[in-house]
């Protein structure tokens, strides 16, 4: 194969949208050799002290990206270093290390490795890519501290030539933080999914990434022009005359919509014909309320209130839920917002929470079923919850109900919190909304039962795709069969949507589905009243709303029900929203 001299295309799969232009510069992270020697008894606190200097050196490090993504309103990043920094400060994690030393009298680096590796073990028991993804974090904080330790600081991606399309096995958080996006125009990696930090970090920054590419490939190559398709997952090298001037042309379109959409904060989120929507944010860090702000979103329809708490060894107390509660509703400015309880089991545990081996935990004890097994852990979180809800509007959401028993029993013990918090004299809204998600098929098909006990519905298509058509959504290999176009999903939507409407309350989609914009006429159209997706998709999903009407989007979701196959519903979603939105590059291929 002569790859100077012919053009040559390679397939990936997209995450992050957009079109690049440039050239390949490959990234390899070398893994720092980890000394072993022994130390005496009298070097020991010395040894401990050399520990603590090089991690607040790389907290530093991270509150100097921190300050650098904030400044470039990645407020994604700047929350998932959040987390990296209490992973770097807990208290445990120290303990263990200084007990270590003092046991084993070995240098801090070997013992800091072992520990790692002993986490790492945990990790790969769990075997989701979830938790392999949030490994990679743990990895790059511990090369951090290593090299604090060592003096040695050449580590990321700061220093490298423009137009750079990055080309590596995989990365992490640092480095696509790291990454200066007038420099770094591209990222290509073998591994890697849409779920990780890194993913989410580069879609903050703007830089298309495409993962699942043949790199062994292009590291034969000395220097080509390379074009990265962030929309379809195409990696063209050594394009030809043509080819190049078709890409320069669509970049150029592609950065005059983005302008376009950053300017609709202030617009509403209506229909050319009058129909308005709530238009909602997924959160799971406080400065991510930063983009919510900025970007015109008016409410939070999902708080995932685990997320702040997973890098944590035990669950959080009353006090210090209740304080991370009200900071984020003062936060809201008077704003709703809906706060989900715990949705723990499946791939999310807390580091050192004893539970039972499952041989399939996305079946087993997870979300609602978790909570009311551990009901001392639920009715913690209920009170405060219950706590904070004075100092804004505040609506609670149970995860993953399957039966209307467990919606009574989880509004019982609500109740009761009620009863506890007053005969303490604690103030609380005693009349919160109430709210269940509808993942699961049973769900669907009992939505009229739940619909009398609830006062708003929230529909999570992730998941109710995956239980539906029993596709684990993590596996690539079934990729193709993980379609939320399937007719049976539009079926169970609109049952939900008419069940709750015959009993006058709301229904949200909160799931990946809402987040598409060739999806929101659709759901429009099926009833949906609300729709909530990750702030940065807020101008996108927005957009795609005041350029549709009631009555077209009525009408589409009548012709999509009456096809058969998802392709054909895809097919048609796809062209409507061509028609509809045609100055939008990213979704029309």
């Amino acid at each position: 194969m002569i790859l100077d001299s012919q053009e040559i295309m390679l397939k990936g799969t997209p995450i992050c949208r957009g079109i690049a232009i440039g050239k390949p510069f490959f990234f390899t992270i070398v893994e720092d050799s980890v000394p072993e020697f022994s130390i005496e008894a009298s070097e020991v606190e010395a040894e401990i002290a050399r520990f603590h200097k090089a991690v607040v050196k790389a907290c530093e490090d991270i509150k100097l990206l921190q300050k650098r993504l904030q400044k470039e309103r990645i407020f994604d990043g700047v929350a998932i270093l959040d987390a990296h920094l209490q992973m770097m400060q807990d208290p445990l994690l120290t303990a263990n290390v200084e007990r270590e030393i003092k046991k084993s009298r070995k240098n801090v680096e070997h013992v800091f490795h072992g520990i790692i590796k002993e986490y790492q073990k945990k990790i790969n028991s769990i075997n989701d890519p979830f938790f392999r993804d949030r490994f990679k974090d743990v990895q790059d904080i511990f090369r951090r501290v290593v090299r604090h330790l060592k003096d040695n600081l050449s580590m990321g991606l700061t220093d490298i030539p423009p137009d750079s399309i990055i080309f590596a096995h995989d990365l992490t958080t640092f480095d696509t933080a790291e990454a200066n996006s007038n420099y770094v125009v591209a990222f290509a990696t073998k591994e890697g999914g849409a779920t990780s930090h890194a993913a989410i970090v580069a879609k903050g920054k703007g830089i298309p990434y495409v993962c699942g590419v043949d790199i062994e490939l292009v590291e034969t190559i000395k220097d080509v022009i390379v074009i990265v398709d962030g929309r379809t997952g195409d990696i063209i090298l050594n394009p030809s005359k043509a080819t190049l001037t078709k890409y320069q042309q669509l970049k150029d379109q592609l950065q005059l919509h983005l302008q376009k959409l950053t300017q609709t904060g202030s617009l509403e989120s209506e229909t050319y014909d009058g129909y308005r929507i709530q238009l909602s944010a997924n959160i799971e860090m406080y400065s991510e309320l930063d983009m919510l702000h900025q970007l015109g979103g008016n409410r939070v329809g999902l708080f995932r209130t685990e997320s702040a708490f997973l890098s944590r060894e035990t669950f959080p107390t009353e006090e210090e839920q209740y304080l991370i509660y009200r900071k984020f509703v003062e936060k809201m400015n008077g704003m709703p917002i809906v706060i989900r309880t715990f949705d723990l089991g499946g791939d999310k545990y807390l580091r050192n929470h004893k539970t039972e081996p499952e041989s399939n935990p996305f079946l087993g004890c997870r979300a609602i079923r978790f909570l009311l097994r551990e009901k001392e852990i639920f009715k913690t979180q209920l009170r405060a919850i219950l706590r904070a809800s004075v100092y804004g509007d505040v609506s609670l959401l149970f995860p993953m109900v399957s039966s209307l028993s467990e919606l009574q029993e989880a509004k019982r013990m609500l109740e009761e919190s009620k009863k506890e918090l007053a005969a303490q004299g604690e103030s609380i809204d005693s009349h919160i909304p109430i709210g269940c998600m509808i993942e699961v098929p049973s769900a669907a098909l009992i939505a009229d039962l739940l619909a009398k006990e609830c006062d708003f519905l929230s529909i999570g298509t992730n998941d109710l795709v995956q239980y539906s058509l029993a596709v684990d959504r993590s596996n690539q290999a079934l990729s193709d069969l993980y379609t939320p176009t399937h007719p049976s999903i539009l079926r169970l939507i609109r049952l939900v949507v008419s069940e709750a409407n015959h009993h006058g309350i709301p229904v949200a989609v909160c799931g990946e589905v809402a987040a598409d914009p060739r999806f929101t006429p659709l759901l429009l159209g099926l009833g949906v009243h609300e729709l909530s997706v990750a702030s940065r998709y807020l101008p996108i999903v927005k957009n795609a709303v005041r350029n549709t009407s009631i009555v077209a989007a009525t009408k589409l979701a009548e012709q999509a029900l009456k096809l058969d196959s998802a392709s054909s519903i895809e097919e048609l979603l796809t062209l409507e929203y061509r028609q509809n939105v045609p100055e939008d590059c990213f979704y029309n291929c």
